[in-house]
């Protein structure tokens, strides 16, 4: 699912404003966020801004809607009063049931290569 969603969201950001790290890589978990561990990222995705701030799960979904512009109707109603709620729910109930099939070893997640490169 996680190679999946990457490959769409990078197809919508053609900005190129979205960078894509393997969490389960120690080194580049290490570089991008200090102290985040390898089981966290594997209960729910994380995005890291400009400024260093982490945001995790539905809160990281958010993050990356308002980055991609084709995702902006998502980050508008996503922050309307009652969404928050239905939309951590939502994301948990998928974490939770989503397949596991190992670690990310295809280039896909390789933070050293363009994502233009990437097929």
């Amino acid at each position: 699912m996680c190679r999946r969603t990457v490959r769409r969201i990078r197809a919508l950001d053609w900005r190129r404003g979205l960078r894509f790290v393997d969490g389960t890589n120690a080194e580049a978990r290490e570089r991008m966020a200090p102290a985040l561990t390898e089981a966290a990222v594997l209960i729910q995705m994380y995005v890291i801004d400009e400024r260093g701030a982490r945001y995790a799960g539905f809160e990281a979904a958010l993050r990356i809607a308002r980055v991609v512009p084709l995702m902006w109707p998502l980050w508008i109603i996503g922050r309307l009063p009652g969404m928050r709620a239905i939309g951590h729910l939502v994301y948990r109930t998928i974490a939770a049931n989503r397949v596991r099939r190992g670690r990310c070893t295809d280039d896909l997640c390789d933070p050293t290569i363009a994502p233009e490169s990437r097929s």
